[in-house]
C-alpha cells in the first residue's frame, strides 16, 4: 500500500522558534511555503510535489512533521480520516503555547483536559493510541477554543511520541531541568553509555544532568565553579572540579563523553574544546546545549557545526528538543577510531 501524501504539512516546534523554522525551510525546502502559524505549530503548502511522510525534512527547529489534513470539525471526522488512511493509532496532544513556566497553570490544565476528552472520545469510537514502529499514526493537535489540527506521520523505532515528546519519568530528587536534556539527548541520538564510562560535564551545577548520567551507569567529572547539589555529589562515581573550563589544564585520560550545558557564548565553548581536543582522543561523543542568546547564534549555526568538524568532532548535528526550550542540542561523534 502506498504511503498517503498531502499538498499540506505542519511541523511542531518550540514556541518562539517559528521564525527560525521558516527561515530554515526556505533553505532546505523552498518548495514548502509557510501557511498558517500558531505558537508551536507552522503549516506549509507544497508547491512542487506532495509532502511525503516517509521523507520528512531534517530541520533543526522542527521536532515533529506531519502531512496535514487541516482542522477537523468533529471527532467523527477524525475517526473517518483514521479509517480512510488505515492508521494504527491517533495521538492527541495539546499544542505548546509557550514555555511551561510562562503559561498560566489554568491554561495548561484546560489544554490537557481538552486533549483528554478528545482522546477518550476517539478511543470509544475504536481509535486507540498504541502505535507500533513502521505504521502510520494520526496526529491530532489541540488547543482551547480551536478546532484540532489533524495530520499523519510514519512512526519509527525510538522516535518521540505524541506532540514530538518522549515519555519518561523525572525523579523527584533531580535538581534541575538538565536531567530532561540528557535523557532526551540520549533518546534522540541513540548514543549508548557503557557501565563505567567517564563523562566530562562542563557547566554541571546543580547536577540534573549529572544525575541522569550516573543513573545510566556512567561516572561523571563535573566542572563548574558553582557546587553540585549535595545529594548528587554524594552519588558513587561523581566528582567535581570547582572551576571554569578555562581553568582546567589536564583531563583524566579515560574521558569517554563530553557534555556541556554552560552559560557561556558558543565561541568560548569552541575555544575550550579546541584547546582540550588533544586530550580527548578517546571521546565517543559530545552533547552540547548550545545557548541561543542572540538571533545571530541561530543564524551562525552551520558555521558553528563546521567549526566543530574542524576541531575534530565528526558528523555534527543539531536539534531543538522539548527539554531544551529555546536552546539547541548539538551532538557530534568523537575522533575516528575512538
Amino acid at each position: 500500500m502506498a504511503v498517503p501524501s498531502s499538498p499540506f504539512a505542519f511541523a511542531l516546534c518550540q514556541p518562539g522558534s517559528e521564525k527560525f523554522l521558516k527561515a530554515e525551510m526556505k533553505r532546505l525546502r523552498p518548495d514548502l511555503h509557510p501557511a498558517m502559524q500558531r505558537p508551536g505549530l507552522v503549516s506549509f503548502k507544497a508547491t512542487a510535489e506532495p509532502f511525503d511522510v516517509s521523507r520528512p525534512p531534517r530541520a533543526v527547529f522542527a521536532r515533529a512533521w506531519s502531512a496535514s489534513a487541516g482542522p477537523a470539525h468533529s471527532a467523527r471526522e477524525i475517526v473517518d480520516l483514521a479509517r480512510a488512511l488505515g492508521v494504527a493509532a491517533a495521538w492527541v496532544s495539546p499544542r505548546d503555547q509557550g514555555p511551561p513556566e510562562e503559561v498560566p497553570p489554568a491554561l495548561l490544565a484546560a489544554a490537557e483536559a481538552d486533549a483528554a476528552r478528545l482522546r477518550d472520545e476517539l478511543s470509544r469510537q475504536g481509535v486507540g493510541s498504541e502505535a507500533p514502529a513502521g505504521k502510520l499514526v494520526l496526529d491530532v493537535i489541540t488547543a482551547p477554543g480551536e478546532r484540532p489540527v489533524v495530520g499523519w506521520h510514519m512512526h519509527t523505532e525510538g522516535a518521540p511520541g505524541a506532540g514530538g515528546r518522549w515519555d519518561y519519568a523525572v525523579p523527584s530528587e533531580a535538581p534541575s531541568r538538565a536531567y530532561r536534556k540528557v535523557v532526551e539527548s540520549l533518546r534522540f541520538t541513540g548514543a549508548r553509555l557503557s557501565p563505567g564510562d567517564l563523562v566530562l560535564e562542563i557547566g554541571a551545577a546543580p547536577g540534573g544532568g549529572t544525575l541522569a548520567f550516573v543513573e545510566r551507569g556512567a561516572r561523571v567529572l563535573a566542572v563548574d565553579p558553582r557546587p553540585l547539589d549535595a545529594a548528587v555529589l554524594a552519588r558513587p562515581g561523581v566528582s567535581q572540579t570547582q572551576a571554569t573550563i578555562g581553568d582546567v589544564q589536564e583531563l583524566p585520560p579515560d574521558v569517554r563523553w563530553v557534555a556541556c550545558d554552560a552559560g557561556i557564548p558558543p565561541a568560548d565553548v569552541l575555544a575550550a574544546l579546541g584547546r582540550l581536543r588533544p586530550q580527548l582522543r578517546g571521546v565517543a561523543g559530545l552533547f552540547w546545549t548550545l545557548k541561543l542568546v542572540h538571533e545571530s547564534d541561530a543564524a551562525n549555526l552551520q558555521r558553528t557545526l563546521a567549526r566543530l568538524g574542524e576541531i575534530g568532532f565528526r558528523s555534527p548535528l543539531a536539534a531543538q528538543l522539548p527539554a531544551h526550550r529555546r536552546d539547541l542540542l548539538v551532538y557530534a561523534r568523537g575522533p575516528r577510531g575512538a
